[in-house]
């Protein structure tokens, strides 16, 4: 039954194409250029957040008599990025980017932090996955937080034992280690805590700029996602070595208005998940951290056509069931010296689906009246920067380590390198992946190096460059090496 109707969807792509726009929609070259400018994407938010942070840390070490304490400045960043295609064509971007931000802070627990970002793309000549030109202008980042601790400690000079944090606005959520939720979002967010025992509430809708979808075969998947989540979390402290957490996220698909026509009919698009997390984190003497997390993810999701070839007529989508797992293991040694030097390790698996052409997809997903297997999340976890594929049928082991350089004695954390090496399998060699493959298992290798330069205290140097040497795993004719080149300059005041 399982190959009649693998073989039965193959012919609905022979006879009808499924349309030019949907076999543009899964050109793996396409595919592997928004991945990848969605990797470029969330660097730049990660350096933009290392610049924030590092501001935010100067202001609070500010000796402010007032009630009301008031931090405002920006940055200016130059970014230029080199993209390997599957097929070993390459990209090249040029970013130009400007934040302005601001953060206040009252009696303590009252905080409002806002951001505005204005960032202009420049493609070489027919490198563009888009256009060129400058984007709308947009609130990055804001949010007001309510710290009732805080306040407390603020107006009496003593902590209530029962702590409410409240944070609302458009905010990046991490939920747990990232495999279930990692992005931005407009949220609420509220947390209770009473020693040893927090409980966390969510519930939000995903931001439309800068969010990539997982259904790449959606119309509008890399600008345009419309999803509703809302979680719940109960964590403990028990002790410094294990902290267990239990949590269960909800996401609603509300892109259910988009469709592509067929000749058969139109292709409907709607995936509705639920994500149940076990796990735990914790120190294990004054140098060895953890963090180990476990998702059982359920739900339901439409299949792809179907075709009956014996009155050639195509069988509807189906509402079919969901039920899949991904799991990851993080472990971190730090030496305690003058280096700050960091070893770290991340062994991370999503399963995969036997009925899937493409392991993330609506069209060429799961066949009607079948389960669908493959994790698929708006989740992030680092699996490169070359290759860059999502965690759906993906066993990957990562080792890195970072260490500061003895440059400046003066600043001895100013100057710090480390690289990271990935080993990537297939969960299961028959299954597909978010990345064309063959029935081999193994998929290759990749070695990523890092180098951050704070220059001088308003200036910083970020470079990143990664390499993916392809193994039995990728077809012939898109195997070639590839790579991953980024450099930026930027100056914060």
């Amino acid at each position: 039954m399982r190959i009649h109707h693998r073989l039965a969807f193959l012919g609905l792509l022979g006879i009808l194409g499924v349309a030019e726009l949907a076999r543009a929609q899964v050109d793996p070259g396409m595919v592997a250029a928004n991945r990848q400018l969605e990797i470029v994407t969330r660097l730049e938010q990660d350096l933009q957040d290392q610049n924030m942070a590092y501001r935010q840390k100067m202001a609070q070490g500010q000796t402010i008599s007032e009630r009301l304490t008031l931090d405002f400045g920006g940055s200016f960043r130059f970014g230029l990025a080199s993209l390997d295609e599957p097929a070993g064509s390459s990209r090249t971007l040029r970013q130009y980017e400007t934040n302005l931000f601001v953060l206040s802070k009252f009696d303590g627990g009252h905080t409002f932090f806002g951001n505005l970002r204005f960032l202009y793309n420049d493609w070489n000549t027919g490198d563009s996955p888009d256009n060129d030109g400058l984007f709308y202008p947009y609130g990055n980042r804001y949010w007001y937080e309510l710290d009732t601790r805080a306040l407390s400690l603020y107006q009496t000079g003593v902590a209530d034992d029962v702590n409410f944090n409240i944070r609302v606005g458009r905010q990046f959520i991490n939920w747990n280690s990232g495999i279930a939720f990692s992005n931005d979002m407009y949220a609420f967010l509220g947390t209770a805590s009473y020693d040893p025992f927090t409980f966390t509430g969510l519930f939000g809708q995903t931001a439309r700029s800068g969010l990539y979808d997982f259904d790449i075969t959606r119309p509008e998947y890399d600008e345009n996602t419309d999803r509703v989540y809302w979680g719940l979390k109960l964590e403990a402290e028990l002790m410094p070595e294990f902290q267990p957490f239990v949590s269960y996220l909800v996401q609603r698909d509300h892109n259910d208005d988009q469709t592509l026509e067929t000749f058969f009919g139109d292709i409907n698009f709607e995936y509705d998940s639920e994500y149940l997390s076990f796990g735990a984190a914790g120190t294990v003497g004054p140098q060895l951290t953890y963090a180990i997390e476990a998702v059982h993810e359920t739900g339901h999701t439409l299949s792809t056509f179907g075709f009956n070839f014996a009155n050639f007529t195509a069988i509807p989508q189906t509402r079919n069931p969901i039920d899949a797992w991904a799991g990851s293991l993080t472990m971190a040694w730090a030496f305690r010296n003058d280096t700050n030097a960091l070893i770290d390790m991340t062994l991370a698996m999503g399963t995969g689906d036997p009925d899937r052409l493409l392991a993330s997809g609506t069209i060429g997903g799961d066949v009607p009246f079948s389960t669908d297997r493959a994790f698929n999340s708006l989740g992030y976890i680092n699996t490169g920067l070359a290759l860059a594929p999502q965690i759906a049928n993906l066993s990957m082991l990562r080792v890195g380590g970072s260490t500061a350089l003895d440059f400046d004695p003066q600043r001895p954390n100013s100057l710090r390198a480390g690289v990271d090496v990935f080993l990537f399998q297939k969960t299961n060699k028959n299954h597909a992946n978010t990345i064309p493959t063959t029935a081999k298992r193994h998929l290759g290798w990749e070695m990523d190096w890092k180098l951050d330069w704070q220059i001088m205290s308003d200036v910083t140097f970020n470079f990143r460059y990664g390499v993916f040497f392809p193994g039995d795993g990728i077809p012939d004719g898109i195997d070639d090496i590839r790579h991953f080149v980024y450099g930026a300059i930027s100056y914060a005041f």
